[in-house]
């Protein structure tokens, strides 16, 4: 808890994990009051990071290597899923930003989905888990054939790069830069990971309808939470990060709910 009675409280737990051949230590430290999922984003973003580099550190004994670089953005014109906390969080960002920076993003932003719609394609990117697996990839190549790059996107590089996406951390290859180049997805090597946290935070904030899609495509980040605004999910802060951790172990954890001291999960 705050020392300081004007700030929010907040509780601290040291999660232990074990992710595959790894073993991870993580603090955690999340507000004692109701707020939303995105509030638990900067964990993840820790947690993510701290497993892929496991899983690069073991890739590199093997001798192979990390194809993607700073200034490579060809995976930055696919479909990028995320959760509806992270278009918030997304949003967040852009409203944050000068107002002269604020426009350009925002006009990259509704650009992208007007060329989204004029494809005729918003429909099958907006409803994709109804799709086939083979309906999928041919929506995902008839995205990349409009080459609407992330509206973050900056000469090839993410310019929100701290704050990207779960599911773009988790998207690395070990394949030659080239095949993300033309989307050639049979000579793509894609590293894959013991666990995904993209997938086990997704699905935590919860939909209205059974069946709905827990994703949305990120060029809709923005007009998705400017439409939803009145539809955020409060919950307190160890009571996301306890949903979190079943959502990605598949076991029931204890609620991180004595202030600095130390659960393992």
């Amino acid at each position: 808890m705050t020392e300081n009675s004007s700030e929010p409280d907040v509780l601290t737990a040291t999660a232990e994990l074990r992710i595959g051949n790894q073993k991870l230590q993580l603090k955690l430290v999340v507000p004692a009051d109701e707020v939303p999922a995105e509030t638990l984003l900067p964990t993840l973003h820790q947690l993510s990071d701290r497993v892929v580099d496991g899983v690069e550190e073991r890739v590199r004994k093997n001798g192979l290597e990390i194809s993607c670089r700073k200034g490579c953005g060809a995976c930055c014109r696919q479909p990028v899923p995320i959760s509806r906390a992270e278009a918030r969080l997304l949003a967040g960002i852009v409203q944050g930003m000068p107002e002269e920076a604020q426009a350009v993003i925002r006009e990259r932003f509704d650009s992208a989905v007007q060329h989204l719609r004029e494809a005729g394609l918003e429909d099958r990117v907006m409803n994709y888990h109804r799709l086939s697996e083979e309906e999928v990839r041919s929506m995902t190549h008839d995205y990349f054939e409009l080459g609407i790059p992330c509206p973050f996107l900056e000469e090839e590089s993410c310019s929100i790069y701290a704050f990207r996406p779960l599911v773009c951390r988790e998207y690395l290859v070990i394949s030659s830069p080239d095949h993300c180049a033309t989307l050639a997805e049979e000579h793509i090597r894609r590293l894959q990971f013991p666990v995904s946290i993209a997938s086990a935070f997704a699905g935590m904030d919860g939909v209205s309808a059974p069946g709905e899609n827990i994703y949305l495509p990120l060029i809709m980040a923005l007009q998705w939470s400017a439409a939803h605004a009145a539809e955020v999910n409060l919950r307190p802060g160890p009571e996301w990060v306890q949903t979190f951790f079943k959502d990605l172990s598949g076991t029931d954890i204890p609620a991180p709910h004595l202030p600095g001291r130390t659960v393992e999960l």
